[in-house]
C-alpha cells in the first residue's frame, strides 16, 4: 500500500517545477526506490524460504539480500543524483 501511495505522490510531484518540488521529488524518488527494492528483495527471500532452507542458509540469504539491497540503493542514488538536484 505504501508503495502505491509513493508512486501516486511521485506522479503528482513530477508535474511541478517549483523550487520546493526538487527537494520533495528527491525525497519521494529515493523513498520509492527504497520501497521498491525492499518489496522485490523480500519477494525473492520469501520464494527462497519456500525451499526449506536450514538456519545457516536462511541467515546467509537474508544477509546477502540486505547487502544487495543496500548496494542497489547506493547505485540508484548515484544514478538519480543529477536528476534530483539539477537546477
Amino acid at each position: 500500500m505504501l508503495l502505491v501511495a509513493f508512486l501516486a505522490l511521485h506522479l503528482w510531484v513530477s508535474n511541478f517545477n517549483a523550487e520546493w518540488a526538487s527537494v520533495m521529488r528527491a525525497t519521494v524518488d529515493l523513498s520509492l526506490l527504497a520501497l521498491a527494492l525492499f518489496h522485490g528483495l523480500n519477494g525473492v527471500r520469501t520464494v527462497a524460504m519456500d525451499f526449506g532452507l536450514g538456519l545457516q542458509a536462511r541467515r546467509f540469504l537474508s544477509v546477502t539480500l540486505v547487502m544487495v539491497g543496500f548496494a542497489s540503493f547506493l547505485f540508484g542514488v548515484y544514478g538519480l543524483w543529477p536528476l534530483l538536484f539539477a537546477g
